[in-house]
């Protein structure tokens, strides 16, 4: 399966009618997963280029060399590693949402306690520091 947008593959699953199609058409997502779609994604957005990869790493509080293994996409980043990344570019909500779904993690469901505080830490461009100090202030896990 060439590369496709999720309209596209929307559309194709919805012409699947049998569940011989179905098992097809799961065939062929498992084969064409896309790797690089975090990497491609993020670093192509306006504010993430406008920062240097000092001021990510910095930021982020993420260990340099992980930080250029996934620039290459030489890692596949998790769930906490998304959202330091989003942070620290003080993307907005909608953004990190898309990283996150793209990426094949969890977006911040509401109804979490700990994904409620990064929310709204998001909303409020508050820094890496200042989130994980929020989330200790209510007992929740950092972001690591």
């Amino acid at each position: 399966m060439d590369e496709k947008t999720t309209s596209e593959l929307e559309a194709i699953l919805k012409n699947k009618k049998v569940l011989t199609q179905l098992e097809a058409f799961l065939d062929d997502l498992d084969e064409a997963q896309y790797p690089d779609a975090f990497r491609d994604y993020f670093f192509s957005l306006d504010k993430v280029r406008a920062l240097s990869a000092a001021d990510l790493i910095g930021k982020s509080g993420i260990e340099r060399t992980y930080f250029y293994q996934l620039q290459r996409g030489e890692r596949q980043p998790g769930r906490d590693k998304i959202l330091a990344l989003s942070i620290a570019a003080h993307l907005t909500l909608k953004e990190t949402q898309r990283a996150l779904e793209i990426s094949g993690c969890g977006i911040l469901y509401v109804k979490n306690r700990r994904d409620a505080i990064i929310r709204f830490c998001i909303e409020r461009k508050l820094s890496m520091t200042d989130s994980n100090e929020l989330l200790e202030q209510f007992g929740e896990e950092l972001i690591r």
